[in-house]
């Protein structure tokens, strides 16, 4: 129709008849129409040429043909020529901005009529509709709104169409389901958008449900469909996305190249990767995407070969892998911890020139920090070009997951002094390194931080909290923020009954849990590993049983093999040895190493005993990888004098490569941290430290101490062993504390292993003879030590 007119109009030009100003709005429209910009330029021209540049027809029409070539400045310019204008014309200007994504400049010519007195009409309010959308403009879009009820114009389709997509962009959703709701006459439009609107905003379930009401009186259009198969993926109803699919078929939809990508992944997604593969098969056209979403449903079911095998068949089909595609092969990468395909890849990567990729560089950071390699990640880190929040916060929380957390907050001080704004994923990052360092003051600037940006009341932020603040010692802090957390969840009541139990509070975890209860909380497998650690470490056997059974029997939560460790280590703790190994031989499954270690840790106080041995026997048999069972194993058989089976333990060790984890401790005085290994005499203060040590002895001596040379474990004379019981790193840390700090004052020490026995009673005596208070953080659980006394009761 566009071409005809045109070609009569050429015509009309060839036999010298004068066009007259009804003829040129037809042909203008017909040059839109065409997107045909030389011949509407022509158009114009003759516009001119034959004194038609003032008509208010022709101008309207050439605005808006302006428009729709994207030409906005020659749109604005015949406007701004016309010597009269309509709403008309303010309706070409405006909807041309609205449609080329200049949404300032749409609103600023809506604000402009309606100065100048023009009444919008149905077409006004469906053009300015998308620019407060896209704005996130909500004051503006609601008074629109009103002047749709105010004008009459509530019924007219277009408008309440405008309506629903602009709520859903404010996430206004209730807003757009009223609308919806209240709308006497409905178009394929109406349904569209709201379906879509609710797929992109992940309500999968409403958009499902809308769907299948749809069908019934109108057909949706291939928009719709896909976001319904967007949606049937993210639910995983296989049975829904096939009949999708079937309906697809039935009805004559021309299966395009996205609609088929779509297809794959929805497949993949919902479980039957032969179906994706088939639709891959039957595909007429490929692109990229179509192959990475083949890859990427290989790799979601764990086939990494025949991902791999599809990247190698993509690329001798001619066809480069994109950035996406090396993003998802890094993830796979990332997920089976396959550094050396990872670095080939990133071989790749710098070939094909992608190393300057934002995503790509941090899909390399995640690669690196997962397989355990923070000197890459930190490579790949500095030499990337431009960074984002998530570049951060990947390499925060890889410092942090590596073991490096003196790292991962010098990082975040980089960050903030850079000017990149954290987010909540910045603090999730960094928090549990504090947690690990103990690290108060860091903390608690980080918590200054997060009430700085507003993020204080994100659930998961505060259960973070409480968990950082009870391990770095301050435990009523971590009271503090679960007592004014307003919205608890299941993690949030874990974290409390968990910070109890380190603090040998079994009884006020024991309220906290059935409190959780009573609110309905429903606890879940971590909960019930919280409470039965809480009840091991308080000695409270019977209450610690019940927990277990009530697990199974009221919650129907089937035990795990931790479940077992804790149980284990109850019974063990309270000296029932013999009903810790029936147990464990009574367990439905066979025990593994932290099972019978457990168990053997106990035996370290009741060594000598049958069960001793045989609990050695399993832990060796065992072959495990982790070299604290050996070390366990060799400090009871050195504890029972038996230094034949130290030596073979330890030449076991040094031949499968296996490491001892040096035992340290550290304190922090005056924002400095100090860290001490055992049996160091390099470090500052030494000779003040020994000697104070020394003098301390003297004086426990006298209070009643007598050294235990079983802690130590090496075959020397006993005056040898207890001058290396005085060398345990934790005493080295507080004689440090006790000569740096003033008198009275709380000094509070971590250490990486379990506090040996006779360091715990040296720090009893030390509490007493020095009035001071000492908080001592081990691997399992905080000891608060005071005039003589430990808060654990002697169950650590």
């Amino acid at each position: 129709m566009f071409s005809e007119a045109l070609n009569f109009y050429s015509e009309m030009q060839k036999l010298d008849l004068r066009p007259d100003r009804f003829t040129f709005p037809s042909v203008i429209n017909s040059c839109a129409g065409l997107l045909d910009s030389e011949m509407g330029k022509v158009v114009h021209h003759h516009v001119l040429e034959m004194g038609f540049a003032s008509d208010l027809y022709i101008g309207n029409s050439l605005i808006d043909m302006y428009s729709r070539f994207g030409c906005l400045e020659e749109a604005r310019s015949v406007f701004e020529g016309m010597p009269q204008r309509d709403i008309v014309s303010w309706n070409s200007l405006m909807s041309g901005y609205s449609a080329n994504g200049e949404w300032e400049r749409a609103l600023e010519v809506y604000y402009k009529l309606r100065m100048l007195g023009f009444i919008p009409d149905s077409f006004t309010v469906s053009s300015i509709l998308p620019a407060c959308g896209s704005l996130l403009a909500a004051e503006e879009g609601k008074i629109i709104h009103g002047l749709v009820h105010k004008i009459g114009i509530e019924k007219d389709i277009l408008v309440n169409n405008g309506l629903i997509a602009m709520y859903f962009k404010f996430d206004h959703i209730t807003d757009a389901q009223r609308i919806f709701g209240n709308m006497i006459k409905r178009d394929t439009v109406s349904w569209n958008t709201i379906i879509c609107g609710y797929s992109k905003l992940g309500m999968h379930e409403e958009a499902i449900n809308l769907f299948q009401n749809m069908v019934f009186s109108f057909k949706p259009d291939l928009l719709t469909i896909t976001a319904v198969l967007h949606a049937c993926g993210h639910v995983g109803d296989l049975e829904l996305g096939r009949y999708v699919h079937e309906y697809m078929s039935r009805n004559g939809y021309e299966c395009d190249t996205t609609a088929s990508n779509i297809l794959i992944t929805m497949y993949a997604k919902c479980g039957d990767l032969p179906a994706s593969l088939k639709v891959f098969d039957g595909m007429v056209s490929r692109d990229s995407v179509s192959w990475n979403s083949l890859i990427n449903s290989y790799i979601q079911y764990g086939c990494y070969n025949e991902g791999m095998e599809h990247l190698l068949v993509m690329r001798k089909m001619g066809l480069k892998p994109d950035s996406v595609t090396y993003v998802m092969l890094l993830s796979m990468c990332t997920q089976i911890a396959a550094m050396v395909l990872g670095k080939e890849l990133h071989c790749d990567i710098i070939k094909m020139g992608f190393d300057s990729s934002l995503i790509v560089g941090n899909a390399l950071v995640d690669m690196y920090v997962k397989c355990g390699s923070l000197e890459d990640a930190l490579k790949e880190f500095d030499d990337m070009e431009t960074r984002d929040v998530i570049t951060w916060n990947t390499i925060i929380a890889g410092c942090v997951q590596i073991g490096d957390c003196s790292l991962g907050l010098k990082m975040i001080s980089q960050m903030r002094a850079k000017g990149v704004m954290p987010d909540v994923a910045t603090f999730l990052g960094i928090l549990p390194g504090c947690s690990l360092l103990a690290a108060k003051r860091q903390g608690k600037e980080i918590h200054g931080c997060i009430l700085k940006f507003g993020f204080d009341l994100d659930v998961p932020i505060r259960n973070a909290l409480i968990e950082m603040y009870s391990k770095c010692g301050i435990l009523e802090w971590s009271l503090h923020v679960f007592d004014h957390t307003k919205v608890k969840d299941v993690v949030t009541w874990t974290a409390l009954i968990s910070a109890l139990g380190m603090y040998g509070q079994g009884k006020k975890a024991l309220r906290a849990f059935a409190e959780m209860e009573a609110t309905g909380i429903v606890p879940d497998h971590v909960t019930f590993v919280a409470i039965i650690f809480a009840c091991s470490h308080a000695g409270l056997v019977k209450e610690g049983l019940a927990c277990f059974n009530q697990m199974k029997n009221d919650y129907n939560i089937e035990p795990r093999i931790e479940h077992y460790a804790c149980i284990v280590d109850l019974l063990s703790r309270s000296g029932l040895l013999s009903e810790a190994e029936e147990f464990i031989l009574a367990m439905p499954f066979n025990p593994d190493a932290s099972i019978w270690g457990s168990l053997l840790s106990a035996c370290r106080i009741n060594s000598g005993t049958q069960i001793t041995e045989r609990v050695l026997e399993h832990i060796l048999a065992m072959s495990s990888s982790d070299t604290g069972y050996y070390v366990l194993a060799s400090n009871i058989y050195a504890s029972l004098g038996k230094w034949d089976q130290v030596r073979k333990i330890r030449k076991s060790i040094k031949d499968r490569g296996l490491k001892k984890d040096p035992g340290c401790s550290w304190i922090e005085i005056r924002n400095r941290v100090y860290v001490f290994g055992t049996g160091n005499r390099a470090v500052e203060q030494s000779e003040e430290i020994y000697q104070l040590l020394r003098k301390l002895g003297d004086l426990m001596v006298k209070e009643g101490y007598v050294a235990d040379p079983n802690f130590v474990l090496y075959d020397v004379e006993e005056e040898e062993k207890r001058d290396m019981l005085c060398g345990h790193s934790e005493r080295l840390a507080i004689a440090f504390g006790l000569l740096n700090t003033s008198p009275g004052t709380p000094l509070q020490i971590m250490k990486n292993l379990r506090v040996c026995g006779d360091c715990h009673t040296v720090t009893k005596y030390i509490s007493k003879i020095k009035e001071r208070e000492l908080i001592v953080r081990d691997a399992n659980r905080f000891h608060i030590f005071r005039n003589g006394t430990c808060t654990c009761g002697d169950y650590w």
